[in-house]
C-alpha cells in the first residue's frame, strides 16, 4: 500500500511543477519609474481605480477655502463706502463699481507647512468724476501668507498698498502724503463653516505710509439656506453685522468707532447647479445699513468743516462673479 501511494505522488510531481515560482533570472534587476510628488492629500476617492502612477486631486467643495481663487464684479452699490463708513454727495454722488480677484499661488516651498499665498486685488470707479473722490479710480493691492489652523479657520498676515479713494484722499490733503496712497500691514482671521451657515472675519491693521494709525474691522454672520424654494431654483440668504474702529488712522486725535453696519444678501442658486452654491458662477444682490460712529465728528474736524462722512446710508448693490 505505502510503494502505491508513493509511486501516486511521484507521478503527480511533473503537474504540480507549474504551481512553484519561476526561477530567479540572472543579471540585475530593472525597477519602473515611480512618482513621489502625490501625497495622502492627492487621492480621490471616488475616482476610479487606476494602477498607473498619476497624480489625481482631491475634489473641493464650491465656496470652500480649498478653492484657488474668484473674480467678482459689484456691478453697482449705490453709495461708496470702507468699511461702513460712508462719504457724503459732495465726494461720491452716483455710487460706486468695482472689480475684485483674488488667487491662491501654488507655491510648493512652503506648501509642505500647510501655508497658502494669496495675492488679491480692487479696482473702483466712483461715478461721477465731477466729485472730490470721483476724478481718481480706487486700486487695492494685496499679498498675504495664511494657515488653515482649525477647521474653517484662516489666519493670514500681510501687505497691502492703496491708492485713491477715502484714505487716500486723507492722506493726501490731510496727514502731509506726496500722493493719494498708503501701505499698511495686516492679520486677520476668517471663519467659514458651509455646512452649518456661521462665518465670520477680524482683520486689523497698522498703517505705515499715507496714514499712520490702527483700524480694525469685525464682521459676524450666518447663511440661511433654502429660505425660497421653486421648481428647480431656491433663495439662500446671508445676515451679517459688523463694525470698524480706529486708532488715529484717520487723525492724530481720532479714535473711536468709524462705523456700524447691519447686511442682508440673497443667494439664488440652481439645483442643476448652473449658479449659485456648488456652480462657480453666482450672483448677490444685497442691502445694507451702516451708522458712522463717533469718528464722523472728530474727521470733520481734520478736514476743517470739510464733512465727508454720512451718518446713516441705505445702500443697495448686486455682485456677480466666479469662483474657481
Amino acid at each position: 500500500m505505502t510503494k502505491r501511494a508513493l509511486f501516486c505522488i511521484l507521478a503527480a510531481m511533473p503537474a504540480m511543477a507549474t504551481d512553484f515560482p519561476p526561477p530567479i533570472p540572472d543579471g540585475p534587476v530593472e525597477y519602473s519609474d515611480v512618482n513621489y510628488d502625490a501625497g495622502y492629500g492627492d487621492y480621490d476617492p471616488y475616482a476610479a481605480p487606476s494602477y498607473a502612477p498619476a497624480k489625481v486631486q482631491a475634489p473641493m467643495a464650491a465656496g470652500s477655502s480649498a478653492r484657488r481663487g474668484y473674480v467678482n464684479l459689484n456691478a453697482y452699490s449705490s453709495n461708496y463706502q470702507v468699511r461702513g463708513m460712508g462719504v457724503r454727495d459732495a465726494f461720491s454722488k452716483y455710487g460706486y463699481s468695482s472689480l475684485s480677484a483674488a488667487y491662491q499661488l501654488p507655491v510648493r516651498a512652503l506648501s509642505a507647512y500647510g501655508l497658502q499665498h494669496r495675492i488679491s486685488g480692487e479696482f473702483g470707479v466712483i461715478w461721477d468724476a465731477s466729485c472730490l473722490l470721483g476724478d481718481v479710480p480706487t486700486t487695492r493691492l494685496s499679498y498675504g501668507i495664511g494657515k488653515e489652523i482649525f477647521p474653517n479657520l484662516i489666519a493670514e498676515v500681510g501687505y497691502t498698498f492703496r491708492h485713491g479713494g477715502l484714505e487716500g484722499y486723507m492722506a493726501r490733503h490731510y496727514d502731509g502724503a506726496s500722493s493719494r496712497s498708503t501701505q499698511e500691514l495686516y492679520a486677520s482671521l476668517t471663519f467659514n463653516d458651509y455646512q452649518k451657515g456661521f462665518f465670520g472675519k477680524l482683520e486689523a491693521g497698522v498703517g505705515f505710509y499715507g496714514l499712520t494709525g490702527l483700524y480694525a474691522d469685525f464682521e459676524l454672520g450666518y447663511r440661511f439656506t433654502d429660505v425660497m424654494l421653486r421648481g428647480n431654483t431656491g433663495v439662500d440668504m446671508e445676515i451679517s453685522v459688523g463694525a470698524a474702529p480706529s486708532v488715529g488712522y484717520w487723525g492724530s486725535d481720532v479714535e473711536g468707532t468709524d462705523a456700524c453696519r447691519v447686511k442682508v444678501a440673497l443667494l439664488p442658486y440652481s439645483q442643476t447647479g448652473t449658479y449659485g452654491r456648488d456652480a462657480q458662477f453666482y450672483v448677490k444682490p444685497w442691502i445694507q445699513c451702516s451708522w458712522t460712529g463717533s469718528n464722523a465728528a472728530k474727521i470733520d474736524r481734520v478736514t476743517k468743516g470739510a464733512g465727508p462722512i454720512d451718518h446713516f446710508q441705505i445702500t443697495l448693490g448686486f455682485d456677480c462673479g466666479l469662483n474657481f
